[in-house]
């Protein structure tokens, strides 16, 4: 019973690997955006292996994590930094908004509109490095395509921007989060942006 137990392909082994497989591709994917430039291309990497580790069963995840960097590294430099640029003013304006709010200068209608606004922007650069990591596209046809999907699948669209704003304010307020959730919340990404993107994919891939 017990040797059925620890069986390779037992229910057990398999949850455990996925656990760690989990685990790794967080820290892979925390090693990954360290020198700032490669946040993109650390993105691209964790939402390709996830996808091939989890919804199509590849093993080692982390060589597929490595190679996808390596893939995307030099292309998600500029992706990046307007990645950063577009994200930074929307944390700094959603503050300037909420405390206008708490002191009164400003309605909590207006900061509802904010915070819609900031929940449609985060899903529309949660789309960018996916976009990345499964299509061949150069920067401007990237920037034209992603807002192009994201305007068009609206309601996932602000889905994505409402789980990965609650992935960003666990990771920000607590530490053991980051263990974990980057590949949690990839994974569940996965399930709002693969409907998106396989009608513009190959055939053959699609049917992955």
């Amino acid at each position: 019973m017990f040797r059925n137990l620890f069986r390779p392909d037992s229910p057990l082994m398999i949850t455990m690997n996925q656990i760690t497989d989990c685990i790794f591709l967080s820290l892979f994917w925390i090693l990954g955006c360290f020198p700032v430039v490669t946040i993109g291309a650390s993105f691209a990497a964790l939402y390709d292996s996830v996808v091939h580790t989890y919804r199509q069963g590849d093993k080692h995840g982390w060589q597929r994590f490595l190679r996808t960097f390596r893939e995307n590294w030099k292309a998600g430099i500029v992706p990046t930094l307007l990645f950063l640029a577009v994200f930074s003013a929307l944390v700094k304006g959603l503050i300037a908004v909420w405390n206008a709010a708490v002191y009164g200068k400003l309605s909590w209608m207006v900061f509802s509109g904010a915070a819609f606004a900031g929940v449609l922007v985060l899903g529309i650069l949660s789309v960018l490095f996916p976009m990345l990591s499964r299509f061949d596209n150069p920067l401007g046809a990237l920037l034209k395509n992603t807002v192009f999907l994201a305007m068009a699948n609206l309601p996932r669209t602000l889905m994505l921007g409402i789980l990965n704003a609650a992935a960003v304010l666990l990771c920000a307020r607590y530490v053991f989060p980051l263990f974990f959730l980057p590949a949690l919340a990839a994974l569940l990404s996965t399930l709002l942006l693969e409907p998106m993107f396989r009608p513009y994919m190959p055939a053959e891939n699609a049917a992955e």
